[in-house]
């Protein structure tokens, strides 16, 4: 799991589209924090600078943000939303939710694939596949982690592994049953036979229709 980011935010007083464009331009994201503590929500300001790596890392959903408030207070957070310019790909707003000590929160952790490269049942000609991309889970805020790790570099032909294989939190509920495969490597007979089911209709569809062109000639 990550370390935590460091953010410091501003109160930010006014709202609205003109308001948030002045914002920005000045180099600075507007933004809500919300959570128990916050009724309301409370809007802010962050520097451009400070969340734009967090938001470009890939894993912004599940990066732990200890945020210092207006006011010297502190708040162990998690980015909620992340809005973007559809053109220009810029950040245009962020959501922040306040975590409690000993609650979980629900969260969803991207699967990142290790030892592909030297896969045992990729080497054998085996097909990858992998069924499940992301896993969601309530755990206690400070076991969120950055992602969850599957090796299958002894993965042989025709082996699976499942959410019961993998490591996870203590703290972690899951949603997916532990039989759900995450990852398979399929034998690569199948894909063949399923190649020349696909080429055995083509065939026969040619000859159907070169049939019934043969009768409207005859008439």
């Amino acid at each position: 799991m990550d370390k935590g980011n460091r953010i410091r935010i501003e109160k930010r007083e006014g709202t609205g589209k003109q308001h948030c464009k002045k914002v920005r331009g000045e180099g600075k994201i507007p933004g809500v924090l919300y959570g128990p503590g916050y009724p309301g929500s409370m809007p802010f300001y962050v520097d451009t600078q400070t969340i734009a790596p967090i938001a470009n890392s890939g894993r912004w959903e599940t990066a732990r943000l200890d945020v210092e408030t207006p006011g010297g207070g502190k708040e162990l957070c998690l980015m909620r939303d992340l809005q973007r310019d559809p053109l220009t790909g810029d950040i245009l707003h962020v959501d922040f939710l306040q975590l409690q000590k000993g609650h979980r929160v629900s969260v969803n952790v991207p699967v990142e694939i290790h030892g592909r490269e030297k896969c045992a049942g990729i080497k054998q000609g085996g097909v990858f596949e992998q069924l499940i991309h992301e896993v969601e889970m309530e755990v206690l805020p400070r076991e969120i982690p950055d992602s969850i790790v599957v090796d299958i570099a002894a993965l042989p032909i025709d082996g699976a592994v499942h959410i019961a294989d993998v490591k996870l939190p203590e703290s972690a509920v899951l949603t997916l049953s532990p039989e759900e495969v995450i990852v398979t490597i399929a034998h690569a007979r199948v894909e063949a036979e399923v190649e020349a089911g696909t080429e055995e209709e083509e065939t026969a569809e040619v000859e159907v229709v070169s049939k019934g062109k043969a009768k409207e000639e005859e008439v």
